[in-house]
């Protein structure tokens, strides 16, 4: 009987959470900022001798200027990325193209007439399905892209409350959450400090695995004389956001990608590259991500596809930190007050 009534409680807060979430996310926004600007107010304010309002407001200004940029730069990067992706591939499907149908014909000539046209009909078939897939794919990335970014001129309000909320979690958050019993108070207290360490964590985790991502990718296509250098390390320093998997998704089709078209040797120094890159991420992900923050890979890995059904596109981004302020809850003792009986 207790743990139903444990999984009632835990399902009808998940319940209330998402169907609140069109209200609540403004404000979440707003929290995230907030916490993200409790070090620079606090420095503001001790160093430089700023009064309280007047530091909150410029960590908030300086935050939001460090995320725009962030973004702007990423954004830009991306597009030129897509730019010569879209201009490129075809070529390459087509010099993959020419050697596999060579391949067939090599093969073909030592088979008989059923054989071939079995093989023909599976490889048809084959070719079909991977086309549907692969668009089937492009189309939801690009509806959810388009969507989040034609959602972002109509999001003035939000923004506004989002902007609006953090300052005032900001300034009267502890004194707002003084006035609860003093068992909550302190649990909220270290889930507002929690959060905020791991927020800081994670994000200087993610831009050190990016950094070196991309400066060692860069520096091996460069030493490899490859094409579009800052596209394919930028494309592998972001694949490197999804854990697991990773530069997997760049490095694995290329190598294939050259063993089809008879060069090995381009094969295998990618291939060696690649491994550097595994290597590099096996030992930096543990020591940044798990050791720094207490996240296993897996455990973001699930965040990001959880936050990608429910939220789309931009779920993606949110879902690492949702969890992270899920485990601080648990590590303040919240859930076991809720659970304890009295």
């Amino acid at each position: 009987m207790r743990f139903i009534h444990h999984f009632i409680v835990l399902l009808a807060i998940g319940l209330a959470f998402y169907w609140f979430m069109p209200v609540l996310k403004p404000f979440i926004i707003g929290a995230f900022f907030a916490a993200a600007a409790q070090k620079p107010a606090h420095f503001l304010q001790t160093k430089g001798r700023f009064p309280p309002s007047l530091s909150i407001v410029s960590a908030l200004i300086f935050v939001a200027f460090l995320f725009g940029t962030a973004c702007s730069i990423v954004l830009l990067i991306a597009a030129r990325t897509v730019s010569h992706l879209v201009v490129v591939i075809p070529s390459y499907m087509e010099i993959a193209a020419f050697h596999i149908e060579h391949g067939i014909d090599i093969i073909s000539a030592r088979l008989s007439n059923t054989q071939e046209e079995t093989i023909i009909q599976l490889i048809q078939t084959l070719n079909g399905s991977i086309l549907k897939i692969t668009g089937d794919y492009a189309e939801t990335w690009i509806l959810s892209g388009t969507s989040f970014m034609l959602s972002i001129p109509g999001a003035a309000t939000e923004i506004i409350v989002a902007a609006l909320s953090a300052f005032f979690i900001a300034k009267d958050g502890g004194h707002m959450i003084k006035r609860l019993p003093v068992s909550v108070h302190e649990r909220l207290l270290f889930t507002f400090t929690d959060f905020s360490s791991s927020f800081r964590s994670f994000i200087k985790a993610q831009c050190i695995l990016f950094s070196a991502t991309f400066m060692t990718a860069a520096f091996g296509l460069l030493l490899l004389r490859a094409p579009h250098v800052v596209e394919v390390a930028f494309l592998a320093a972001v694949a490197e956001f999804i854990p697991i998997i990773g530069s997997s998704l760049i490095f694995l089709p290329w190598i294939a990608f050259f063993l089809l078209i008879g060069q090995p040797v381009s094969a295998t120094l990618l291939a060696v590259l690649y491994t550097v890159l595994m290597i590099m991420r096996q030992l930096l992900e543990p020591k940044l991500v798990s050791g720094a923050v207490g996240l296993h890979p897996l455990a973001v890995l699930f965040s990001i596809f959880a936050g990608l059904s429910f939220l789309g596109a931009a779920g993606m981004a949110a879902g690492p930190f949702l969890l992270l302020a899920i485990l601080s809850v648990h590590r303040s003792g919240l859930l076991q007050m809720l659970f304890t009986k009295r």
